[in-house]
């Protein structure tokens, strides 16, 4: 039951993000919610439930964005599998740690995208891809990711307890 309603809230959040947060920019990118949703909870689950869900999530989002189709679907699986399968060795309390956690998933997720979509769209230079990829939205997500814990801390921990 509860991988269930995981499952839709991050379809909710993906819904969220796709209607409302797409259309807020910051210094010219938009912040991801759905990637900092999953590096969360699947610091509390199996590898194999987090990396169905995170597939889940991100074949979704394939089907209401557009692009490349599945490239969001193995980035979100390779994420949420990476990050649940070091689960144990991680502080997982830690803002710092959903700091750089958030940081290294947005950077491999900007990475892909970059990969893929310039091969395919070519449509901006490589200088704006590495100033807005690699610096602006892992700070973005990062920043954001600490604010979203400290709000929601008491109920991710309850995903540490079922």
């Amino acid at each position: 039951m509860k991988k269930v309603l995981l499952c839709l809230l991050g379809v909710l959040l993906l819904i969220i993000e796709n209607s409302i947060i797409n259309y807020i920019h910051i210094f010219g990118v938009s912040f991801n919610l759905i990637l900092i949703y999953m590096t969360v909870i699947a610091l509390y689950m199996d590898e194999l439930e987090a990396g169905i869900i995170g597939a889940i999530i991100g074949l979704i989002k394939d089907m209401t964005t557009g692009g490349i189709f599945g490239v969001n679907a193995l980035i979100l699986f390779a994420i949420s599998y990476g990050i649940s399968h070091l689960r144990d060795k991680i502080y997982k309390e830690s803002r710092i740690t959903i700091f750089a956690l958030v940081i290294i998933t947005s950077l491999f997720d900007s990475m892909v995208n970059i990969a893929t979509t310039s091969v395919v769209y070519n449509s901006y230079g490589i200088i704006t891809l590495v100033i807005k990829g690699i610096l602006m939205i892992p700070l973005i997500n990062g920043l954001l990711s600490v604010i979203l814990y400290s709000v929601s801390k008491d109920y991710v921990l309850k995903l540490k307890k079922d």
